[in-house]
């Protein structure tokens, strides 16, 4: 009996060992989950690009489409033009960075908005169509989300 427990200890400690390598191969770092809210409603956003590292294992996307494009099927988030929209991430990142492109011709009408929460009206955002492109970085990298938002209310 006293010859077998190092055995059975040892048998164990190689299984330990081979599954915990098998998990380890097969993880890759998942990109945070985004939900935007304006006014209590909720839309929640996948990420389109990113690319992060963890524990020494990657994962990356890249859609090489502009925003306007991706968002075009997409349920609209409606707010009006004196409305905060915030960005609730599920791990906060380290910095934000906000584009809003034009839905009709794809251009980009607002670059590098930086409030957080999002302030339309500080921003001095018309009423219009947008496609919100939001660039999330962390320690270990960055994700790109898009979204369809449509402001709703008078011109500025």
């Amino acid at each position: 009996m006293k010859k077998s427990v190092p055995w059975i200890t040892l048998s164990i400690l190689v299984i330990f060992s081979l599954s915990s390598w098998i998990t380890y191969t097969r993880y890759k770092p998942v990109p945070p989950e985004l939900e935007v809210v304006a006014a209590k409603h909720a839309l929640e956003v996948q990420p389109v690009t990113y690319s992060l590292r963890k524990w020494g294992r990657t994962a990356s996307a890249d859609i090489n489409t502009e925003p306007a494009v991706l968002v075009r099927e997409s349920t609209p988030l409606i707010v009006d033009p004196n409305d905060n929209i915030e960005l609730l991430f599920n791990h906060s990142p380290d910095s934000v960075k906000c584009y809003l492109w034009e839905m009709d011709t794809g251009k980009l009408a607002y670059k590098e908005l930086t409030a957080y929460p999002l302030n339309l009206e500080a921003s001095n955002i018309a009423s219009g169509d947008y496609a919100l492109e939001v660039r999330a970085k962390w320690e270990n990298g960055y994700v790109l989300y898009n979204a369809r938002i449509i402001v709703n209310g008078d011109e500025h």
